[in-house]
């Protein structure tokens, strides 16, 4: 049990060392969201697109292999559906929180991990049908997995990711209407390190 310790205290001591040696890198990112929930008893439902803008940071854990890169961004998702040929959308907009790792291939990263969000825009829905408004049918937090490639120039970030979450967003109250729905979004971005 004390070499489990003395083990575990090296490896940390070694990880710090090297995280504390490696330069911490900052930047923005933006870009397009296509965003869909799989609402079973929307009718015609489409994507909804939209935009995300955020900041994250580059933390090295290997240099030049391995690098954490948490982002905290402003993300619009949701879904599109048409009812007696008119578009609309339900709008789910979210502050994410993404913690992936990102695997350094020249310039290119690759990158997956965990992500949380939660939403700030009206957890409320509007029935199409008759404009009637159901109160919270949204759950607030939403969690899942993000995967993505980047490509680097320099400082500038070309990149591409999707994010799927493993929650079922909509409320009790809201589930006979709209059925179990996961976020699930596809994103094209653009950014800058600093």
């Amino acid at each position: 049990m004390k070499n489990k310790h003395i083990i575990v205290a090296v490896l940390m001591l070694i990880a710090s060392t090297s995280v504390s040696q490696a330069q911490i890198k900052f930047g923005i990112r933006a870009g397009l969201n296509a965003s869909n929930v799989s609402f079973p008893n929307l009718p015609d439902r489409k994507e909804r697109f939209g935009f995300h803008v955020g900041a994250f940071a580059d933390v090295p854990v290997s240099p030049n292999f391995m690098s954490i890169q948490p982002e905290l961004s402003y993300s619009v998702k949701g879904a599109g559906f048409k009812f007696l040929n008119e578009r609309q959308t339900v709008d789910l907009n979210y502050i994410d929180f993404l913690v992936p790792v990102a695997f350094k291939l020249d310039a290119f990263d690759l990158q997956v991990g965990p992500f949380v969000s939660y939403l700030i825009s009206s957890p409320n829905y509007k029935f199409y049908n008759d404009n009637t408004v159901m109160v919270n049918a949204f759950k607030k937090v939403d969690a899942g997995l993000t995967a993505g490639l980047s490509y680097n120039f320099s400082k500038i970030i070309v990149g591409v990711r999707y994010n799927q979450g493993f929650i079922d967003v909509t409320q009790d109250n809201s589930r006979p209407f709209l059925g179990s729905g996961k976020n699930a979004v596809g994103q094209v971005s653009l950014g800058y390190k600093f």
